[in-house]
């Protein structure tokens, strides 16, 4: 299995505010959330099973998403932001968890935690994470999620 980060440039183009309300309950409540993603420049590479995180550039940096991808497939379509003149590749994605972006794992723990990662120089999406980086931002994002939840049990938000 290969870990690979996927972009959201912070806009609501990119991620429309109702859709990510929605990803946010359906995961919290345990069920995965389908969809599609931009693969960047990555036109190969994939396998279905493949782990994904979304990182969040621009503004409020950070993880705010987890998945797999459903089939490993790329494939061409319309640009996301509607320019007719642009393509985009894409990639299916079964979101296990998608977070607020106030819950979001932060750049500064990233940097820290899985310093080998060059989290800094991330400009397209379908950027490899290579190992040991990969099991380190695993245990980093299942840490993460496990004091976010323990804080919201605790009725501390």
């Amino acid at each position: 299995m290969t870990t690979f980060v996927l972009i959201w440039d912070a806009s609501d183009t990119g991620y429309p505010p109702a859709n990510h309300r929605a990803d946010i309950a359906a995961t919290a409540a345990g069920e995965t959330v389908r969809g599609r993603w931009s693969s960047g420049s990555r036109r190969s590479g994939t396998e279905p099973g493949d782990r994904v995180y979304l990182l969040r550039q621009r503004t409020d940096r950070g993880i705010v998403a987890s998945g797999r991808l459903t089939d490993g497939i790329i494939v061409a379509g319309p640009h996301w932001a509607g320019d007719p003149r642009r393509a985009t590749y894409y990639l299916e994605v079964s979101w296990d968890r998608v977070l607020p972006v106030a819950d979001r794992l932060p750049l500064d723990d990233l940097l820290h935690e899985v310093p080998r990662h060059n989290w800094n120089h991330i400009f397209a999406s379908g950027q490899r994470v290579r190992p040991p980086s990969d099991a380190a931002l695993d245990r980093l994002w299942v840490r993460h999620l496990r004091d976010l939840d323990d804080v919201s049990a605790s009725g501390r938000r």
